[in-house]
């Protein structure tokens, strides 16, 4: 785990701790606060416990009073002792409602039992005083005597008696809960303490690894940093770093001195600049936000520009582009790299290769056509062992003759100069030839071919002769590793618009350590093959490299001891006939005066019928291929363009670019089963297949040719 890892891991517990530390901080507050409130209660409890013993006390004191002075007026009969009782009477009922206040509900039943005694005693009392008004003090104090005042008083201290201990006896309940709710408190406050020092010092154990792997990751950053620099300043092809505009924010010496400019005079400026033609403006952004979408399907693809010098000069690059996604942005890395020597090491080895295949194929003709007339009994009768060693000559002369060959047809190949002229083929003409071409090689061997049956129009998009070229190569060797006695089957098979041709033997198989490089120039699968077997290790990398170039792929299957199936699938065609199917830059129409259209797509019944749309209305030239396309772009000039996607060898949108350098007005219509963004980059319009009709395919396409053409004039 790296240092930064660590570091993360650690600021995320960190923080989790924090957050813990915060909640026990908040739950601390919150109990300290609820047991403020609970002693608050309790002190109000208290205070108002007192108060009301007190009110109780004072109900108490004012009956006392009016008995004393009920008793001094009755013995005395002088009014003066009834002022303890007058004031007693007017306060009483105020000091009971006082303390029922006080009481609370607990005690509503004791209360109200207490103002029915108060009021009999008052009314005792009071009939006492009347009788002594009245001259009756002998009445009043044989009332008195008969013991109901000392009854009822009695009573009324009972019931004092009985509420004060039922009062003292709520407030010591209550004054025990307040006691638990205390230690409960002082307890929870101990334990959430204990936590919080705790996770404190858990913070401090993290904070203190947290910092030391940031350290380390942060030396490990400087030394990878370090490193990278190291890297990008001594690397020997040059290094720049794009933002998504396109404008160049670094570079390395490597790339400055590639240039022939400093390395601050290139800083902030459009990598365009560097190039022979500068790409039109937005391309740049555009391409870099295309291959920021699509990073993983294609990273690094390397493509070839024509760098200019700041002497004007200008030299063969190779760049390759690829995202490298920072935290708050997306920059690109350009990697170039001058293939100026490599061209011309290129070029003196074409050249080499060109002079002494064409120098030697005359000799190597005439010699083995010369040896092959003394073989055949031109030259007279020859001795049999002369004739043993004129075969030998004449067989080896052949295979030097079929060497130059091979490499001249590698060599046109990647230089792209071996003309194909691709249009529909029946399947079964050519098979035929070819396996009558092999027919004779296949006797030497012991091998018999046999082309099983196939209907008889099959057909695919192809070049008559270098289809020939791949089929003979690959049944030549299916024939010279197959056991004397065994047969080399051919056999089409119909797959998704393509047709399938399977070259099948039961030889003994293709090593398993030798299946990568199979189709590598000079390839054999052991070094003794050569000799055993002949051939030059060029016949699958030429059948590789045709078959591409037309459309199409070739693979393989094979298990050792058991034989090898090659494949080669192609575009399916339809034969010439009821619908005529055009040639590559056929036209549908031949007036000069008429609109030229190129129409690339990989089904052939959709080149024919638009053809057909628009004949006597535009010349349509028809290709199923990109590659293809691209050679009648460099050999003609169009007025517009139906372009389709899903192409075997590439995506028709491609050819954007190339048709718009020829004229800036040229309409391009993408014409796709797929759906596409109706917004495509260079593309003026997007038609669906399921979804637009021909009609209205055409009717665009002229009407924007025509536009184009009035644009045209007003320039």
């Amino acid at each position: 785990m790296s240092g930064w890892h660590r570091a993360i891991i650690a600021n995320g517990l960190l923080a989790g701790t924090c957050v813990a530390a915060l909640l026990i901080l908040l739950f601390l507050a919150i109990d300290v606060d609820r047991g403020f409130e609970e002693n608050a209660r309790l002190r109000q409890d208290v205070s108002d416990s007192y108060d009301a013993r007190a009110a109780l006390q004072a109900v108490l004191n004012r009956h006392l009073d009016i008995e004393l002075g009920q008793r001094g007026y009755v013995i005395t009969g002088d009014a003066g002792f009834l002022q303890p009782y007058l004031t007693a009477e007017e306060s009483i009922d105020a000091n009971l409602d006082s303390f029922a206040k006080l009481a609370g509900r607990g005690q509503a039943a004791l209360v109200a039992e207490l103002r029915r005694e108060s009021a009999e005693k008052r009314r005792f009392v009071s009939r006492t005083i009347d009788e002594v008004e009245k001259g009756r003090r002998a009445a009043a104090a044989g009332l008195i005597a008969g013991g109901a005042g000392k009854a009822s008083m009695d009573r009324i201290r009972a019931l004092v008696a009985r509420i004060s201990e039922t009062e003292r006896a709520r407030l010591e309940k209550r004054t025990a809960i307040a006691e638990a709710a205390r230690q409960s408190l002082r307890q929870r406050t101990f334990v959430l303490l204990v936590g919080l020092i705790l996770l404190l010092a858990l913070s401090a154990i993290l904070i203190a690894r947290s910092q030391a792997a940031r350290n380390k990751a942060y030396r490990r950053a400087q030394d990878l940093a370090a490193r990278q620099e190291a890297i990008f300043d001594s690397a020997k092809d040059g290094m720049i770093v794009l933002n998504p505009s396109g404008s160049i924010e670094s570079l390395n010496p490597a790339a400055a001195a590639m240039f022939g400019v400093t390395h601050e005079s290139l800083l902030r400026r459009d990598i365009g600049s560097l190039f022979e033609i500068a790409p039109d403006r937005g391309q740049i952004e555009t391409f870099l936000r295309r291959l920021s979408a699509n990073r993983k399907a294609n990273p690094g693809q390397i493509q070839e520009f024509i760098g200019r010098r700041s002497d004007g000069t200008s030299f063969p690059l190779e760049v390759s582009v690829s995202p490298v996604a920072l935290m708050d942005a997306t920059l690109f890395l350009a990697v170039i790299r001058d293939i100026s020597g490599r061209r011309e090491v290129e070029q003196m080895k074409s050249e080499f290769v060109a002079t002494v295949s064409h120098e030697l194929r005359t000799p190597l003709t005439s010699i083995a056509g010369s040896l092959g007339l003394i073989s055949g009994g031109a030259a007279g009768d020859v001795s049999p062992k002369v004739g043993r060693l004129v075969e030998i000559a004449h067989s080896n002369a052949a295979r030097l003759v079929r060497l130059i060959n091979d490499i001249l047809d590698i060599e046109k190949i990647e230089a792209g100069r071996m003309p194909f002229d691709i249009r529909p083929l029946a399947l079964a003409p050519i098979l035929d030839e070819a396996m009558h071409q092999m027919a004779g090689f296949a006797r030497e061997y012991g091998v018999t071919i046999r082309i099983e049956p196939l209907a008889s129009d099959t057909a695919v998009l192809a070049d008559e002769d270098r289809l020939m070229q791949v089929v003979s190569n690959l049944l030549s060797n299916a024939i010279k590793f197959s056991p004397r006695g065994e047969i080399v089957k051919v056999r089409v098979t119909a797959l998704d618009r393509r047709s399938r041709i399977s070259i099948i033997d039961r030889g003994a198989g293709i090593p398993e350590a030798f299946r990568s490089r199979i189709f590598g120039k000079f390839a054999q699968a052991d070094a003794s093959d050569s000799r055993q077997k002949g051939g030059t290790g060029l016949g699958l990398s030429i059948v590789r490299e045709i078959v591409v170039r037309l459309g199409g792929s070739v693979s393989f299957e094979s298990e050792e001891g058991k034989g090898t199936v090659f494949h080669v699938d192609l575009p399916t065609a339809g034969l010439p006939g009821a619908a005529p199917k055009k040639e590559e830059g056929q036209t549908s129409a031949h007036d000069a005066s008429l609109p030229t259209i190129l129409h690339v797509d990989d089904d052939p019944d959709m080149l024919t019928v638009v053809a057909s749309m628009f004949e006597d209305r535009a010349q349509v030239h028809s290709t199923p291929s990109v590659a293809q396309a691209r050679g009648l772009v460099r050999r003609h000039r169009y007025d517009g363009a139906i372009l389709d996607v899903g192409l075997l060898d590439g995506c028709g949108t491609d050819l954007a670019i190339p048709l718009r350098k020829q004229s800036g007005a040229i309409p391009i219509i993408l014409f796709t089963a797929q759906e596409v963004d109706a917004a495509v980059e260079g593309i003026d319009l997007v038609l669906v297949k399921s979804r637009a009709s021909l009609e209205l395919l055409v009717r665009e396409t002229l009407e924007r040719i025509g536009g184009a053409s009035e644009l045209e004039k007003g320039r």
